[in-house]
């Protein structure tokens, strides 16, 4: 399976790849990304069929646990799929350690 550091998250082009963050509603209603997609993981049977396959989808949840999991389910399903390592908390984790 393919993946991405967490770190590069702000780097991601929405406009050319899929953000699809699985975390809770009230999660992604708190700290989502702009242009990203919101299908929770409890909801994830019947949300991917909302998700194109023209472009890459990267997949993120809060620890990077659950999102490798729809990861592979996508890559089953022939998407070009990779996982953020370590999730949004490892994305959080980053940005503090910039401001040190």
């Amino acid at each position: 399976m393919k993946s991405i550091e967490a770190a590069k998250i702000s780097a991601l082009d929405t406009k050319k790849v899929t953000l699809l963050d699985i975390r809770s509603k009230e999660e992604y209603e708190l700290n989502g990304f702009n242009g990203s997609v919101n299908v929770p993981f409890d909801e994830i049977s019947t949300g991917l069929s909302k998700l194109p396959k023209d472009k890459p989808v990267y997949v993120l949840c809060r620890t990077g646990d659950l999102s490798a999991e729809v990861a592979e389910i996508l890559e089953d399903r022939d998407y070009n799929v990779y996982n953020i390592e370590g999730g949004y908390a490892a994305y959080i984790a980053h940005l503090a350690s910039k401001k040190m």
